[in-house]
This record gives structure tokens, sequence and C-alpha cells, in this order.
């Protein structure tokens, strides 16, 4: 598999991997695909302060979310229409967090 290190990478190896119908779903937004503007706007203002020459030889990535312990701070969070990108829809997703020992979240409305 390729090495991904940032949301654009994943992005563009998922779309060379899905038919044409389901990239264009997974990279539209709702009605004026308002909240899909704001959303990436609002991570472009976002910055990673690099810290050199620190000790990270022991470093803990580990967090604990409403009482469950998390391997890393990141969780899956609802996507509709799973199923178009993998034909075990969310429990692929599921079992895939399980594997990394994270969470996924699902939809009050899935």
């Amino acid at each position: 598999m390729t090495k991904m290190l940032c949301i654009d990478d994943i992005e563009s190896y998922a779309l060379q991997h899905l038919s044409k119908a389901t990239a264009d779903y997974y990279k539209s937004g709702a009605n004026d695909e308002n909240t899909l503007r704001e959303n990436r706007r609002a991570f472009q203002r976002l910055r990673i302060r690099p810290r050199f020459l620190c000790d990270v030889s022991e470093r803990d990535l580990t967090t604990t979310v409403l009482g469950h312990h998390l391997s890393l701070p990141i969780c899956a969070s609802p996507s509709a229409m799973q199923r178009m990108a993998h034909p075990m829809g969310e429990l692929a997703t599921a079992k895939a967090c399980e594997s990394v020992g994270t969470i996924m979240t699902l939809s009050t409305i899935a």
C-alpha cells in the first residue's frame, strides 16, 4: 500500500480506487455544500507547531473517551452509504477501528 502522510494522500488514494459515482458521492456535501466548504476552511486555518529537539523515544498517543481506552486519539465519524466503498460497509469500518485500538461512532439516523 502507498505511504500516506496526510488526509489529502488518503483522499487521493481512495478516489483512485473507487468508481466515479462512488467517488463523486463521497466528495460531495449536502445541499449547496456550505458546510463542506466551511469545514475545509476551518482545517486550513489550523497549524501544527513543530517542536524540535524534543526526546521522542517514549511517546504515548493513548487517550480515554467516555471511559474507553484508545490507542490513538482518532475516531471514525459517521458516513452514510459505506457499502458503496466496501461490501461490508460499517462492519468493515468497525473492524478496522478495532484493529488499531480506536472506536467508530454511528449516526443517530443510520
